[in-house]
């Protein structure tokens, strides 16, 4: 899997029964899929998704995809040479000792900063807590080096750069998520992921062109998430492209935000560790999938125990039982995420 918003992962079907077939085995049908690449449709109101397939087989179906973009965390060991970043202020102290005063400084505000993440899910997507460490680590060797003082400060100006761009990234992606907390559009989608993320997780309903077209010539892109720590963004298609109303678009959102809730593992765990979502899949539960795990979230969520919703049959197959609902809740609250009751 790779980080793109656009790439297709092991996509997973919704069906419905429709006209009887045309001449090439393809039903007539008003909301034709997005199979060929046509300019994108007009977005709904405020911010800017299940893809559906004709299938055979002795019967005609029109089966809908919910696929996501794999999960890219980038830019944990990034840093800024000396000179280098934007935005940030820049350090101009000469000496060790004044470099490290420095780097306490921009510590300290980048902790201001982060504070106002407690207790969202996202958090650590957004403040990535281990490029400070890796910073501190490479602190603490530069403390107990030996080397000249000049060598020293030289150095310690590289990480004070590191310290000043890190509060920086941090306080443009506040910024921007102030932006982000009025549901614009008015939809239920958009509130669930104003609720999950208070605006630091986006929505846009471009799927059809953001997300990756299925490998499979008969299948489309129903969804995907963008997860970079710049963007956090839940790609769903738009109304007239998909089929199951409004509860669908309802599932193929919480089915989505999981994916960016399962990342949290990579963002929090080092030396080969797992996560608790790797945790409960290595255990065996939802089929040690993770896109089954994101459908159990998005039913625990809904209080739903059926994929199918109106004329439509989401997700990969696979209905959790009482058991993984159980554990589906104890991880939400375990990593923060939502979860009704």
């Amino acid at each position: 899997m790779t980080g793109a918003p656009d790439d297709e992962v092991n996509p997973g079907f919704a069906q419905t029964q429709n006209a009887a077939p045309s001449a090439f085995g393809v039903p007539p049908h008003a909301g034709a899929p997005h199979l060929g690449g046509p300019a994108a449709p007009p977005a709904p109101p405020g911010r800017s998704g299940l893809g559906w397939i004709f299938a055979g087989c002795g019967c005609v179906t029109l089966v809908a995809v919910i696929v996501i973009a794999a999960v890219a965390i980038t830019g944990f060991a990034t840093s800024v040479a000396a000179g280098g970043g934007s935005g940030g202020s820049r350090p101009t102290a000469s000496t060790f000792e004044d470099q490290l005063a420095v780097i306490r400084t921009e510590s300290a505000e980048y902790e201001k900063l982060a504070a106002q993440l407690d207790g969202n899910p996202v958090a650590p997507l957004v403040t990535q807590p281990t490029r400070f460490q890796r910073l501190q680590a490479d602190l603490e060797a530069l403390t107990a080096s030996t080397a000249l003082e000049s060598v020293r400060a030289g150095q310690a100006r590289v990480l004070a750069e590191r310290a000043a761009q890190y509060r920086s990234d941090l306080q443009a992606r506040i910024t921007a998520a102030e932006g982000r907390r009025a549901n614009a559009s008015g939809t239920d989608e958009e509130q669930l992921v104003d609720s999950a993320g208070n605006g630091f997780i986006d929505i846009q309903w471009n799927a059809d062109s953001k997300c990756s077209a299925s490998k499979n010539p008969e299948r489309t892109t129903a969804g995907c998430v963008t997860n970079t720590p710049e963007q956090l963004i839940v790609h769903i298609l738009p109304p007239e492209h998909r089929l199951g109303g409004g509860e669908a678009a309802r599932l193929t959102t919480l089915h989505e935000l999981a994916h960016l809730y399962q990342s949290i593992d990579t963002a929090t765990t080092s030396g080969g560790e797992d996560g608790p979502a790797m945790t409960l899949k290595n255990a065996g539960l939802f089929r040690g999938s993770s896109e089954v795990m994101s459908d159990c979230y998005a039913l625990t969520y809904l209080d739903l125990h059926s994929l199918t919703v109106g004329d439509a049959t989401l997700g990969y197959g696979y209905v959790c039982n009482d058991t993984e609902r159980q554990a589906i809740r104890d991880w939400a609250k375990e990593v923060q995420a939502p979860m009704p009751g």
